[in-house]
Formats: structure tokens, sequence, C-alpha cells
């Protein structure tokens, strides 16, 4: 299905973590579309302010329904307090309300393109993790018996997040695995996190402690910054540029 307008509504809204957001939509019409792992759509911000805007979220979701979706966000403010017009809309919108989308798009993107003799490394940054989670949930899916390590990195322990959905992909998925980094770990861990097993330290540094495979294949998402650093540090591993898929993205 080319890239088009559709109509969908708030079907579900889970706070993750400090600032960080998943929205459940359902289609309303067309009632059904076609998208798969990495692909991302376009929202248009109906704030009430203009002129107005369109703001690009991958799904977190894999395509296998075609009728619902997930995406997860980042509420960002500026020095004022002010919440970004894209996350901020997004987090308002409440259960029932429609919000008017463009897409699906970014055929291409976050595509493993090695075969099942490849290593397949995930490396997101905050909610960059989403289109990776959908790569790892979609090869889980169709029973690849490729390796695959993901890997999310945060800054702070209060912003981790899809724990129970990693864990359930790893109870899926024999041949999957994964690893949390925390760049500014607390010195005192309450409770619950002390549950949180992580390493500390930011991606890269992360990347420095493990053996990297031969023949691996890396697609990595987050900031404009971390991408561009964890993509140099692969290249620094020995990872060919061939074998390396790094896309960032802004504040919205």
């Amino acid at each position: 299905m080319p890239p088009g307008k559709f109509i969908a509504k708030v079907a579900g809204h889970r706070e993750l973590a400090r600032d960080i957001f998943e929205k459940t939509f359902e289609l309303v019409e067309p009632t059904e579309i076609s998208y798969d792992a990495g692909n991302y759509v376009s929202v248009r911000v109906m704030d009430g302010k203009m002129p107005i805007v369109f703001r690009a979220y991958t799904f977190a979701t894999d395509g296998s329904d075609g009728q619902s979706f997930k995406i997860i966000f980042k509420v960002f403010r500026d020095e004022s307090g002010t919440e970004g017009r894209g996350s901020g809309y997004l987090k308002n919108l409440k259960p029932g309300e429609s919000a008017e989308f463009f897409g699906p798009a970014g055929m291409g993107s976050f595509v493993p393109k090695r075969g099942d003799d490849s290593p397949l490394f995930l490396l997101g940054t905050g909610t960059g993790i989403a289109p990776l989670f959908a790569v790892a949930t979609k090869l889980t899916r169709a029973k690849s018996p490729r390796l695959i390590k993901l890997f999310l990195g945060v800054s702070y322990i209060e912003e981790v997040f899809y724990l129970a959905e990693f864990e359930k992909l790893k109870s899926e998925n024999p041949n999957f695995d994964f690893t949390i980094a925390v760049s500014r770990p607390p010195e005192d861990l309450d409770s619950a996190q002390a549950r949180i097993n992580f390493e500390a330290g930011r991606l890269t540094a992360v990347l420095d402690t493990i053996e990297i495979p031969k023949n691996l294949e890396a697609l990595v998402c987050g900031s404009e910054v971390s991408t561009l650093g964890i993509r140099k540090k692969l290249l620094e591993l020995g990872v060919p540029e061939k074998n390396i898929d790094a896309e960032g993205y802004g504040e919205v």
C-alpha cells in the first residue's frame, strides 16, 4: 500500500517511564493498513497552533496486525517547560480520540540485510528502541535462527522501559538476548531499581567490553548525537560500514 492519509483512534495509553509514553492506535479509515517493522508514520499536529506541522514516529510494532499499531515517544520541553508540539499533542490525546496520519513510509529502513549466519546487534537509545524492538519481534515471530542482541541505552535508571517486553521476547526466542546500559546510574538503588540488571556507562563503553562477532550486522537508532557516536565506535571495533544502518532523530 503506497503512503496515504489514514485516521486512527487512541485505543491505549501507557506511561512507560519518566516522560516516555506508549500510544496504541486502532485504524478507523481505512480499517487496515500494511506496514513493516522499521516503517514510520507522520502525524498531523492539530493543537490549534499555526502553522500546522507534521511529526514522524516509527512503529514499535512489526506490522503483523494491520488494524492497529503502537508508537513510543518522549515528551520534550523547551527551557520554559513548554512541551514539544508533536510529543505534547500525542501525550494529550485521550482514549477514543482520533488523529490524522500519513504513511506508512520508510520502506527499507531498519531492514536486516545479511543472512542468518550474521549476528545482529540492535542498538537504541531512549525511544530509538522502537523500530529495533519491532525488528526483533518480527524475527522472533518468523522463528529466525539468527543470533539477536538488543541494547537499550538511557541516561538515568528512571528512563528504563520495556523490560517485560524484552523478557517476553527472550522467553519466546532462545537466540535473543538484551542489555540495558545506564550512563548516569544512581549511587543508591531503591528496591525496584535493584531488580534491574544493567551495565553502567554509555552504549559505546559497553561495546568496548564485549567481543564483537565476526560478520556482525548492526542497526542503530536514537538521538543524532548518540547514533553518530555508536556508529563511530562500531567502525573502530572493525564492523564494516556496509554492515551498519544508523539513523538519528531530533527533539519534537
